[in-house]
């Protein structure tokens, strides 16, 4: 059987949407309450974080053939991100959209398929989870 390893992170509130990058060996993931981006590297233990803002940040996910770019989701915006993870700073941020959801949502996880379709759930943005309050979405952007 594999072993099994905990990844244990002083200070992380909400861990959530872990995606690895097999092209950097690398494991992704944010902090939703952080609200805090983290990358990995399991070789060298190294871990490198980086907050985005005050909204918050539900996924983290590479973008295809784009060195240090990433696809996220913050509070109800979809967002590209260039984070040079090796000097640890965002260069760009730029909301690709928004979801038309009520104000009390957010963005809860998301993955991406292999035709690179983003799907996406929302939830209830507090404490009280509310029926019916989230939602599933899929979406693509256009080339370019």
């Amino acid at each position: 059987m594999a072993k099994i390893e905990r990844l244990s992170i002083d200070g992380i509130q909400l861990g959530e949407g872990p995606h690895w990058d097999v092209k950097s060996q690398s494991l992704f993931f944010v902090d939703i309450r952080g609200p805090t981006l983290f990358k990995y590297t399991p070789a060298t233990k190294q871990i490198v974080s980086i907050k985005t803002g005050t909204d918050p940040v539900g996924f983290i996910i590479p973008v295809k053939g784009k060195k240090d770019h990433f696809v996220i989701g913050e509070k109800l915006n979809i967002t590209l991100i260039h984070w040079d993870t090796t000097s640890n700073q965002i260069v760009s941020k730029e909301v690709l959209h928004t979801l038309s959801e009520p104000s009390t949502n957010r963005i809860n996880d998301a993955k991406c398929d292999a035709s690179g379709r983003l799907w996406l759930g929302t939830m209830t943005d507090g404490k009280d989870i509310e029926d019916g309050a989230g939602s599933s979405t899929a979406t693509r952007r256009k080339e370019g």
